[in-house]
């Protein structure tokens, strides 16, 4: 939640630059009781999420009534959700104000399947500036139904879930099969060129800087002088403390600011 939050400022402050974090069609803070009339708003097609979770847990996509009703009918601890346009298939994707936008896909295999797959790109940054330090890429579990009645018994998180975390009863596990290193010809199959690389880098440090700043904006100054630790290392220490209230206009979750408040 607060990482569109922080995209969102990013953008603001680039505006009319040519550069900017480029995300889905985001909707935040998003009631349960609202979900339908935003899915409705796109087309029927959708990606849910609850904003506090990662390895691809609290993630849904949504291509079905099925899928709508298992999401629905399921119990969530938050409060609050967000609703991104899903990028599927030319077929079946989400319409959104900016048009459809849809997966090309992997270079087509023996079998002509293409899988989708995305881009992990690292970097690093001192006073000098950033550098890049690692990329990987990883695909999806099933390949890219042109269309979903194609086959029933596959869904659309198999089509379009590239995490490799998955969760076996009581412990987790990594599908390393579907990893895709720079150094392997594997990754060959992306058929991705330097071009690519270039703005995976670009969107890379856009969203770390816009992290950053969205850090540096919760951090206010500390009026309570009388709590400051003194400490000739960290002299700064205490110094600043979290903006709680900003916090709370920009995520207004009651259950997470409740764990929080805890």
């Amino acid at each position: 939640m607060m990482a569109a939050r922080a995209y969102d400022f990013l953008n603001a402050e680039l505006d009319g630059s040519g550069l900017s974090v480029r995300v889905p069609e985001t909707i935040r803070n998003v009631t349960k009781s609202e979900i339908p009339l935003w899915l409705d708003s796109m087309g029927g097609h959708a990606v849910l999420k609850v904003p506090y979770s990662n390895a691809g847990q609290g993630v849904y996509t949504i291509t079905n009534k099925e899928e709508l009703k298992a999401f629905m009918e399921e119990d969530h601890h938050y409060d609050k959700f967000i609703v991104q346009s899903l990028v599927g298939n030319a077929s079946w994707s989400s319409v959104t104000k900016a048009g459809k936008f849809y997966h090309v896909g992997t270079i087509p295999n023996k079998k002509n399947h293409t899988f989708v797959s995305d881009l992990r790109m690292m970097v690093a940054a001192n006073s000098n500036g950033f550098r890049p330090v690692a990329i990987y890429a990883r695909r999806a579990r099933k390949p890219l139904s042109r269309h979903l009645e194609d086959d029933p018994s596959i869904t659309s998180w198999e089509m379009l879930g590239t995490n490799l975390s998955v969760k076996l009863e009581d412990e987790w596990t990594t599908e390393a099969q579907r990893l895709l290193l720079m150094d392997r010809k594997d990754f060959n199959q992306l058929g991705i060129g330097i071009d690519d690389l270039i703005d995976a880098y670009i969107q890379t440090v856009l969203s770390v800087i816009a992290i950053d700043k969205m850090a540096q904006r919760l951090m206010k100054v500390n009026s309570d002088t009388t709590k400051f630790l003194q400490d000739a290392k960290y002299p700064w220490f205490n110094q600043s403390v979290f903006d709680f209230e900003l916090f709370e206009a920009l995520n207004p979750d009651v259950a997470l600011l409740q764990e929080i408040s805890q």
